[in-house]
């Protein structure tokens, strides 16, 4: 089904993340996936293993987002503390959830392994909670409203977020097109800014980038009128061109 764009928040929970012993790579893969959908992520935050820290948090992001996507916490130790703090948020109980006890119950007896107290500790989600399944059994998420809990692996937080964002809306596609441009930004910005005022339905931003020393700029031209982003783009190559800087169109997929 189509509607008006939701707003999405991102929520990444895990003090390995904080502290930077732990690269987060999860954000690059929830773009991807809710590029396919014609959506993207408006809000992002990194919070510590803190239940009451995590309450705050997904509190004030689902006041302003219709979907909250989190990532991180929902493992066996004693530092996975998501499911509590979700259910906080929510002014629930954190409990067993009996289904996913199950398929972990079955995921282990099938590999000849042990159920074990620590690996029935990742069923743990708030009262209520409906079960996200993905193609990765062994470690299911849950959705509660609106908020979708994933894990922070990135292998399976991506099996999780397709699986979630299978019940978002499809929104109109966005078209992006990027120049290469061989000069500083300062160079640049004016011109930029006037194309942007007569290109209002578009996205367009400049992101420095430096090469073996060199310094220049790609510029981005983001929209549902692919027509508009690729006009927009020409226009500032002939500025470029006109005052004797060189650019190219550059594929970032």
């Amino acid at each position: 089904r189509r509607m008006t764009r939701p707003r999405i928040g991102f929520l990444i929970i895990g003090d390995e993340i904080l502290s930077g012993r732990t690269a987060e790579k999860n954000l690059p893969a929830l773009a991807a996936i809710l590029a396919e959908k014609g959506l993207a992520a408006n809000e992002t935050r990194i919070v510590a293993d803190s239940p009451q820290i995590i309450a705050a948090a997904l509190r004030e992001m689902r006041a302003k987002c219709d979907f909250v996507f989190t990532s991180g916490g929902i493992g066996p130790t004693h530092d996975d503390m998501t499911a509590d703090g979700v259910a906080l948020a929510f002014d629930k109980p954190a409990e067993e959830n009996k289904e996913a006890a199950a398929l972990l119950a079955d995921f282990y007896a099938r590999r000849g392994l042990e159920f074990t107290p620590a690996r029935r500790r990742m069923a743990r989600a708030p009262q209520g909670a409906t079960i996200l399944k993905s193609e990765f059994p062994g470690a299911p998420g849950f959705v509660v409203e609106n908020v979708f809990v994933c894990a922070g692996v990135p292998a399976i937080f991506r099996l999780m977020a397709a699986a979630a964002a299978l019940r978002l809306p499809d929104c109109p596609r966005r078209n992006a097109v990027t120049l290469r441009a061989e000069c500083p930004e300062s160079e640049l910005a004016a011109a930029l800014a006037d194309i942007q005022k007569r290109y209002s339905q578009l996205r367009i931003g400049s992101y420095p980038r430096e090469e073996n020393g060199e310094y220049f700029a790609h510029l981005v031209f983001d929209g549902e009128d692919k027509t508009a982003a690729a006009a927009a783009m020409q226009e500032m190559a002939k500025f470029l061109s006109d005052n004797g800087y060189a650019s190219r169109e550059v594929n970032e997929s």
